[in-house]
């Protein structure tokens, strides 16, 4: 399954949110017609929010390529008829969407499927979005499928306790939710009274989502080895901060050939972090080959390497050819890079102007992330003076 980026580009405001989506950036066109859905900084318009997010799931959006097909599933944008109900689209984009690494999308396939009255194709779907994907809902409906017998062999004390076991995990569960179950299903479960009982379901929740991830990425799937690697650098509830085991998946995960991981096992050698003593060396072969992935912080690490010479021999005008590619990208660390290498003519034919324009985008650029472009202009401008003064 392919893999969706970590982080989605924030924008400083409406109007560079609405810039960057008539520029054609999908991600901007998704969160555009996320916009206007919920008038949110703009005029609420739904049809607008419809047009944006067929849009962005054109582009390649996976998140936005989700809304679509439940716009198509339902005919509506927030309960206000935007276009006749198709199912066959609605499937299509469902579809579209899991492919590309949004699995939320399978719970809306099988609602979809369960609209056309496919119980089996239903019950497959929720199979999966529940058990390998960690989603309560699912768990829900599946459930259900197994109680009535839907698509799957008909269990009525199976389907119970699946039903109970979601139950379980909603840390929001109603009195209107416990009433249906119990006259619906015969599941009876007593009420979330205290907060203690509420962090306890969701504790639930958090514990049986990291289970399913650590199925996924013990039996391969890249994206899960990935995810749980993160998982271990930051720590939470239900796994500890364990720096050697996040080493050890992005290495597996790396191995295989993962961009992002290889990036990351990068990182760990540049800064001896988890088992690794401080590698420049290795840690610029790792990225060199996210960068040969055109993955955009290897792009630049790699070239930081290759400009300064830490771990790979000094190389300016491969440094120069990995920050272009970066770029392209708009990634401003590598615009003030390459900035400074066409005012100085490093690796590059000198061109003041250009090297101006790119300095000054980055500068722009940071106003809308944490200032590292600022940091790393500073940082070429103090070694520069440095070196000047040596010479004197």
């Amino acid at each position: 399954m392919a893999r969706l980026p970590r982080i989605r580009r924030n924008f400083g405001d409406i109007k560079d949110l609405i810039r960057a989506a008539e520029d054609g950036e999908p991600t901007a066109q998704g969160d555009l017609g996320q916009a206007y859905a919920a008038g949110k900084a703009i005029k609420q318009d739904r049809l607008k929010a419809f047009h944006w997010w067929m849009k962005a799931a054109e582009g390649g959006d996976a998140v936005a390529m989700e809304r679509l097909a439940d716009v198509f599933r339902t005919g509506e944008v927030l309960q206000e008829k935007v276009t006749p109900i198709d199912l066959a689209r609605a499937i299509e984009w469902y579809k579209k969407s899991a492919a590309a690494g949004y699995h939320e999308a399978l719970f809306g396939l099988g609602r979809v499927y369960q609209q056309q009255q496919e119980f089996k194709k239903a019950a497959a779907a929720f199979k999966e979005s529940a058990y390998t994907y960690g989603k309560r809902e699912s768990l829900r409906e599946y459930g259900m499928c197994v109680y009535h017998g839907n698509g799957v062999t008909k269990d009525i004390q199976m389907g119970r306790d699946i039903i109970a076991e979601a139950a379980l995990m909603d840390a929001e569960f109603s009195e209107l939710g416990r009433t249906y179950l119990a006259q619906n299903y015969g599941v009876t479960l007593a009420m979330p009274e205290s907060p203690e009982a509420r962090k306890k379901r969701k504790m639930a929740l958090e514990s049986f989502q990291f289970s399913c991830l650590q199925k996924r990425a013990d039996s391969g799937d890249l994206d899960a080895q990935v995810e749980l690697a993160h998982r271990y650098i930051f720590g939470g509830k239900q796994n500890e901060l364990n720096r050697d085991k996040a080493f050890f998946w992005f290495r597996r995960a790396a191995e295989a050939g993962d961009a992002e991981a290889q990036f990351e096992l990068g990182r760990a050698c540049d800064s001896g972090s988890s088992m690794q003593h401080r590698d420049p060396a290795q840690a610029f072969q790792w990225y060199k080959k996210a960068a040969d992935q055109d993955y955009i912080d290897a792009l630049r690490e790699a070239g930081r390497c290759l400009y300064l010479g830490e771990g790979v021999k000094a190389d300016h005008k491969q440094a120069a050819a990995y920050f272009e590619k970066a770029a392209r990208y708009n990634d401003p660390e590598s615009m003030v890079f390459l900035g400074k290498m066409l005012e100085n003519g490093q690796g590059v034919r000198k061109n003041p102007e250009r090297a101006k324009q790119l300095i000054d985008t980055a500068l722009e650029r940071d106003k809308q992330g944490i200032g590292l472009a600022k940091l790393r202009l500073s940082a070429l401008n103090e070694a520069e003076s440095t070196k000047a003064r040596k010479k004197k």
